[in-house]
């Protein structure tokens, strides 16, 4: 996450959403901005939150019997209090998954890694067939969704603004207006993939992985699509 402590802004990351030109951008309007992970852009809000020191960790509850719990509850108080709101606004980006997932992997499979890396998931994107690629990514849970990635419901929700990917100026520019950042949007198309072979031929290698893309990014299909700012106006992001 790329965060702005003088404005209390930040943007999270979400691979393949449009992520470098929202970086340039960012920067630009926040130029004091630093990523809370240096060597990860991509941390989730819930872990930047912690890393910043802006919220705590949630407290690990053992397996206690019920009159156990009731007595703890007495004498800690705080043991099953829910996390105190965030006030830092967060812009966020979404993309169709299926689509997001396809971007990827053929990002995956050209970038110049210094290194061959580590990691299962992008080593199978190096190598491996599309369909091997979403048995890890969604069939594994390998890859995080995006109701994890943002936090949906957490101590930064009311703040978190989510764009969507295919009309992202225009959405940018309402959050702007929203949030009183005096800046245009100015995107540029940095990062974009080259022109692929149609999406259609990745429907097929998937087969029936295509329903776990949909059972793993329910939220983004039942939920985000509603909320997202597409920059017709306003849409208001509110915890369930």
């Amino acid at each position: 996450m790329l965060y702005s402590p003088a404005a209390r802004v930040a943007f999270a990351h979400y691979p393949k959403t449009a992520g470098c030109s929202m970086t340039e951008w960012f920067q630009r309007v926040f130029p004091e901005a630093a990523h809370v992970d240096p060597d990860n852009p991509h941390v989730p809000v819930r872990a930047s939150l912690e890393l910043l020191g802006l919220v705590a960790k949630p407290i690990q509850r053992p397996r206690l019997t019920r009159e156990c719990l009731r007595v703890l509850r007495r004498i800690v108080p705080g043991m099953t209090a829910r996390s105190e709101p965030c006030d830092v606004r967060i812009i966020g980006v979404v993309r169709e998954p299926f689509e997001m997932l396809v971007s990827l992997y053929e990002y995956w499979r050209r970038y110049d890694f210094r290194e061959e890396p580590a990691v299962g998931l992008i080593r199978t994107a190096r190598t491996g067939t599309f369909r091997q690629f979403l048995e890890l990514a969604v069939g594994e849970r390998q890859l995080v969704n995006y109701h994890t990635h943002f936090d949906v419901g957490g101590p930064a929700w009311a703040g978190t603004r989510l764009l969507d990917f295919q009309s992202l100026e225009p959405a940018l520019e309402t959050v702007c207006a929203e949030f009183g950042i005096e800046a245009a949007a100015g995107l540029g198309c940095l990062n974009a993939a080259p022109r692929r072979r149609d999406v259609g031929g990745y429907l097929a290698e998937a087969g029936g992985l295509v329903f776990e893309v949909r059972s793993y990014f329910r939220w983004y299909y039942e939920e985000a699509t509603r909320i997202m700012i597409r920059g017709r106006q306003l849409q208001l992001l509110r915890a369930a």
